[in-house]
């Protein structure tokens, strides 16, 4: 399954179960600290939170929130659980339970007060504090795989590539059978272009874990890059034979359907992934996806309402409905409609600085929002526009020097600026200053190319953009758009 933003699992200790190396239950850690202790009054929780840590391992989150709701029901007091199940949870309610339980972690052992603090950086997009926490983690137990799982996680996140897999192999190294770890190395591949790392990798991951459907649903998004659909098909396949109410394997099939060329299919695809969520924040994500596919095909008008539909959608709360503005601004952008486009960007803008959604949440929609806007400015040649939101971009990007999102979203904002300005030389010298996975960015650098009349350059572009198929909607979207200038 795609990897989120977020650092996933957390420390496993016996506690009070019987594995070996257990520890003692209450709060007091030992002389010598050999693992993450894991602290709580009942071993039955305990049992629950072991689960629960293997199912988000797993990236199944809703299946360990029931995991860790039912050892915070057996003792209230076990905070980990507590940090986990907000870790597991979208939006600000999530934000509330681990705050909550940072708060409640001081008379805890060193090593889980780390892991709470990183597991409440990173929600909080606060990526150099993150790391700092979980570097501390693998410090004070450097026997313990997790510590370096955290780490490694934290580090792909922020797209440090050659340290996340020096940290992820450690993991290995100290739990041959670490599948989250696994997992993590195939995306490290898979982020830097390497289908064939990320196979070989994900392969080993459903060696390690044969009945784990998460293996096999990232060995099928593998596959789909390499363009190997059938068998791409075929392993999401076998995580719904593994796993019925795996859904996300529908949304995997949809991908191979789409880049096959069978829209229907995959349409009907993302149908059944929407039908198998039972979260309503993420059948408004496969929403997104359905308005995206729309887009691919130019079908506007039907992309527009899917938007709709799913921001009236029952059950929605406001975080997860916070992106669509953005996404319907996309849509109308790449219609030709950039004017129409400005209103739902200035909608997600009042959004993202109204103070109601969590920090690091709102700086990432206000960040695209303007993203958007600067894309819509450029379209219409607005120049004096474009300069205010590019100042913006470059304010967001000095305040936050850590985060490779926002370093991107500068270059982007100011190649968009050279665009308004009629200055493609200066354009493609920032595109091509963006994130390798900035792949807007980097289409936008095509385009130019192809204004100044640089075919070679711009052949050279696509070709890159078009090495892998991504199980990304934007992909999706860019795809499309650059097969028909192709054509």
């Amino acid at each position: 399954m795609k990897t989120c933003v977020v650092v996933l699992a957390a420390g496993l200790v016996t506690g009070c179960s019987s594995g070996p190396g257990a520890t003692p239950t209450n709060a007091q850690a030992p002389a010598t600290v050999t693992s993450i202790t894991t602290t709580s009054k009942s071993p039955e929780a305990i049992a629950h939170f072991a689960k629960g840590e293997m199912l988000l391992d797993n990236l199944r989150t809703e299946e360990a929130s029931q995991e860790f709701n039912q050892a915070l029901k057996i003792d209230p007091d076990f905070v980990l659980a507590r940090a986990y199940l907000g870790q597991a949870t979208p939006g600000p309610d999530g934000l509330k339970e681990i705050e909550t339980a940072q708060r409640a972690s001081a008379s805890l052992p060193e090593p889980e007060r780390a892991v709470i603090q990183g597991i409440a950086a990173d929600r909080r997009g606060e990526r150099a504090e993150a790391i700092a926490a979980f570097t501390r983690v693998t410090e004070l137990v450097p026997g313990d795989w997790r510590g370096y799982f955290f780490l490694g996680q934290e580090l792909l996140n922020q797209q440090k590539y050659a340290e996340a897999v020096q940290a992820l192999k450690k993991a290995t190294e100290r739990n041959a059978n670490a599948g989250g770890a696994q997992n993590s190395l195939g995306y490290a591949a898979l982020r830097q272009g390497d289908a064939a790392g990320a196979t070989a990798a994900f392969t080993e991951y459903a060696r390690i874990l044969p009945q784990e459907p998460n293996a096999q649903d990232s060995l099928g998004e593998a596959l789909l890059a390499a363009g190997r659909f059938k068998e791409s098909e075929a392993a999401f396949r076998k995580a719904l034979e593994l796993a019925p109410q795996f859904w996300n394997a529908h949304e995997g099939i949809a991908y191979t359907k789409f880049y096959a060329g069978d829209w229907k299919g995959g349409r009907a695809a993302l149908d059944q992934a929407k039908g198998g969520a039972t979260r309503p924040t993420d059948k408004i994500s496969v929403d997104v996806e359905s308005a995206m596919a729309a887009a691919a095909q130019k079908n506007t008008a039907e992309a527009l309402r899917v938007l709709d539909a799913a921001e009236k959608g029952a059950g929605a709360q406001p975080a997860d409905i916070a992106f669509i503005p953005v996404t319907r601004a996309i849509v109308l952008i790449d219609a030709g409609r950039a004017r129409d486009a400005l209103a739902p960007i200035a909608a997600a803008v009042k959004t993202a600085e109204s103070g109601g959604l969590p920090g690091g949440l709102s700086r990432n929609l206000r960040r695209s929002a303007l993203r958007a806007r600067i894309t819509a400015e450029a379209q219409l040649h607005d120049a004096k526009a474009a300069q205010q939101t590019s100042a913006a971009l470059d304010q967001d990007a000095s305040s936050r020097a850590d985060d490779p999102a926002a370093q991107t979203a500068m270059h982007y904002g100011r190649g968009q600026l050279a665009v308004a300005q009629a200055d493609l030389a200066a354009a493609r010298t920032h595109f091509d200053q963006c994130s390798k996975e900035d792949e807007t960015c980097k289409w936008q650098g095509v385009l130019a190319a192809e204004k100044a009349g640089d075919k070679a350059g711009a052949a050279a572009a696509r070709e890159q953009l078009l090495k892998n198929y991504l199980r990304d909607a934007g992909h999706l979207l860019i795809r499309s758009r650059l097969a028909a200038q192709q054509s």
